[in-house]
Parts: C-alpha cells; sequence; structure tokens
C-alpha cells in the first residue's frame, strides 16, 4: 500500500502534469510548446485546478461556521481534486492515444539523436556531466540536509499543513496555539500548504518528509527544467546551453549570502510557495510570455497563459505583486519593441491570476470580518437561514 500510494505521489509530478499539458495545449496548432513547456504548464494548470477547488470549499467552510468549528472540507477537497484529476486523465488518454502510443519511439529516437550529438562533440558530453555532478550534489544537499534549514516561514507551512490533516479543515487552524476557527486572511487565499498537505495525506508520508525531503528534490528538477526551457531561448547551440546550466548551478551553489534570495531557496527552502514562485513560476512565466508576444496572437496561447498566471498565485499572497509586477512589465517592454500597443488579450490572460487573488482576499477578508463581528456588515448570514443547517441540520 505504502509503495501504491508513493507512486500516486509521483504521478502529480510526472504523468499528471504531462496529461494536463497536452490538454491544456490540445489547440495549438502552429507554434506548439515545447516538452518542457508542456510539462510546466500542466504543472501549474494542476496548481490552478486545485486553487479553485479549494477556494469554494475553503469559502463554504467559513460560510458555514457560527459558533463551532466546521469540519470535513479538507476530505471533500481530496476527493473533488482526485475524482476530476481522474476524469482529465481519462479525457486525455482518450483525445490523445495516437500521441501515446507513438512516445516510446519517439523518446527512443530523441535519446538516439542526443547520443550522436555527443558522441559527434565530446565537449558537449564533458559539459553535459559537468552540469550532472553539480546538480547531484544540490539534490543530495536537497534531500539529506534541508530539514537544517528551518525558520518561521517553516513552521508556519509545516504546522500549517498538519493542521489541515488533523483537524479535517482548509486554513482554520491558528498555527501557534491551534485555536480554530483562527485564520489570517493572507493565510487564507494561499492554497500551497493546503497542497503539501493533500500530498501527504495521498501518500501517507509525514508532511515534514514531504516538505524538507521529498518536494525539494523534485521541484529543484522542476527549477532547472524551467532554466533549460529558458536557455533554449538565450542560446541556439546546445553546448552554450549546459555551460549557462553550469555557471547558474554554481552561482546558486556559491551565492547562498542571504535567507531571502533565490539562492537560499534554490538551495535550502525551494519546497515553500514563494520560493517556488520566485525560482521556477516567475522565470518561466516571463520567458513563456516573451515567446508568445514575440510569436503574435493566437487563441491556443491563452488558456495556458491564464492557467500558468492562476498556478502561480495559488502559491502565496505574494504573489499578487509579483506576477503582476513581471507580466505588465514584459507587456510594456514588448509594446515599446513593436512600438504599439499590443498583446492585451495575452495582458488580460496573464492577469487572471493576480485579479482571482485579489477578488478572493477581499471576500475572504469582509467574512471573515463578518465572523469576528456580532452583526453581519457584508452578508446576510445566520445559522436559522443556512441552507446546509437546513438540509443537514
Amino acid at each position: 500500500m505504502i509503495i501504491i500510494r508513493a507512486i500516486a505521489f509521483l504521478l502529480h509530478f510526472t504523468i499528471i502534469p504531462v496529461a494536463l499539458g497536452r490538454l491544456i495545449t490540445y489547440k495549438q496548432t502552429d507554434n506548439k510548446d515545447s516538452a518542457i513547456a508542456t510539462y510546466i504548464i500542466g504543472l501549474f494548470g494542476s496548481f490552478a485546478i486545485f486553487y479553485v477547488l479549494c477556494s469554494l470549499l475553503e469559502w463554504h467552510q467559513y460560510w458555514n461556521t457560527f459558533t463551532e468549528p466546521f469540519t470535513g472540507c479538507f476530505t471533500v477537497l481530496c476527493i473533488a481534486y482526485s475524482v476530476v484529476i481522474a476524469i482529465l486523465l481519462i479525457v486525455w488518454m482518450v483525445k490523445d492515444k495516437t500521441a501515446i502510443k507513438a512516445s516510446i519511439g519517439n523518446i527512443k529516437k530523441w535519446l538516439s539523436e542526443k547520443l550522436n550529438q555527443i558522441k559527434a562533440n565530446k565537449f558537449l558530453g564533458i559539459y553535459m556531466i559537468a552540469f550532472a555532478a553539480i546538480l547531484i550534489v544540490q539534490l543530495y544537499f536537497a534531500f539529506a540536509y534541508e530539514i537544517n534549514e528551518w525558520s518561521y516561514d517553516d513552521y508556519d507551512y509545516v504546522v500549517n499543513s498538519q493542521d489541515t490533516i488533523t483537524t479535517d479543515t482548509i486554513a482554520y487552524a491558528n498555527f501557534i496555539n491551534g485555536d480554530m476557527p483562527y485564520t489570517a486572511t493572507k493565510r487564507a487565499v494561499s492554497s500551497w500548504p493546503t497542497y503539501i498537505a493533500y500530498l501527504a495525506r495521498l501518500s501517507s508520508f509525514e508532511v515534514t518528509t514531504v516538505c524538507h525531503t521529498i518536494l525539494p528534490v523534485i521541484l529543484l528538477l522542476v527549477a532547472y527544467l524551467a532554466y533549460y526551457y529558458i536557455s533554449t531561448f538565450l542560446f541556439s547551440d546546445i553546448e552554450n546551453r549546459f555551460i549557462f546550466l553550469t555557471l547558474l548551478a554554481v552561482a546558486y551553489m556559491f551565492g547562498n549570502y542571504s535567507h531571502y534570495s533565490t539562492t537560499f531557496r534554490m538551495f535550502g527552502a525551494i519546497w515553500q510557495g514563494k520560493a517556488v514562485l520566485s525560482a521556477i513560476a516567475i522565470p518561466f512565466f516571463m520567458m513563456y510570455l516573451f515567446d508568445a508576444y514575440g510569436k503574435g496572437y493566437t487563441k491556443g496561447r491563452v488558456i495556458p497563459i491564464a492557467l500558468i498566471s492562476l498556478g502561480a498565485c495559488s502559491l502565496t499572497s505574494m504573489a499578487v505583486i509579483m506576477v503582476t509586477a513581471s507580466v505588465v512589465s514584459i507587456w510594456l517592454i514588448m509594446c515599446i519593441y513593436y512600438r504599439k500597443i499590443s498583446g492585451i488579450r495575452y495582458l488580460i490572460a496573464s492577469l487572471v491570476g493576480p485579479l482571482f487573488l485579489i477578488i478572493f482576499y477581499k471576500l475572504m477578508s469582509m467574512l471573515i470580518s463578518d465572523m469576528h463581528s456580532v452583526e453581519n456588515q457584508y452578508f446576510k448570514r445566520g445559522r436559522d437561514i443556512n441552507w446546509w443547517y437546513k438540509w443537514f441540520g
């Protein structure tokens, strides 16, 4: 059973992102996204789906809270998300069955081409080995020594996720003394700690094991996938791409000068929401937008951009500033480059995440304010008129 649960955990970072990425980019006919872009789009698409479901059930939980804690929403969230993902996997297998059947042959062909490139260019092999060696060192430290990098944020994340499982609620318990209901609005609008709790419950691993042992390794690999994607736009020669990755890895290893720098997040606490945002989501999203603006408007890019934006904003409330600043800056740069205002539809799609976060933040702050006051200032709530208690008692 443990092996089955562990496989289910890994599926959320392997097959599921691939399947969702293929579905999200299914309408792309010209200028299709690369395999790496499709994978990362699928990964953040899964975060976006979880975020929407989590927001709906969290709202339901707080709306139905009056005198005693309202529990059970986390279990419903786990079931609902699993069902949605299962349905999407089935849809992908039906729609993409031709590509799935051809995938093994395509992988063999791709590996053969890369081996031929290495045989033809010995330096490429040397650069790849150098980068692989540095990456292995980073992965080892991420796996073996991540637990030594504790901070206030660590306790916040770990305890919040553990409380989610223990109390069967969503962003509901005070992570210091365990009181319920208690929630700071900025924590209520982020689904990342709840997603960690979902992974822990799915796999039966301890929350600390998920945070400090498993996720750092997986997310480090995803981060370097994103950086390789960026290198494909910077360098046409594959040699230069691996030189870039090697120098970048060395810079991260020896740039660990501040707890709040990206270098520390890459080598230490990459599993935290703000770290995933700064080390993976923002760099990838910025380059993806540059590519999208450069190739002109196509309908097939709108949904991927919107879902990346929403998935990135699920990580932390700080995303409302970081994502907005990034996407608006890129839009302005491209308008200056083309000397005209263009790409409005891409800009709107890229702001879906921040807009959702702002609206949800405002609604939750109003609802929490009503919960803490005697009179309902914003919403007409009451146990006697609540549909849930009328139906279920």
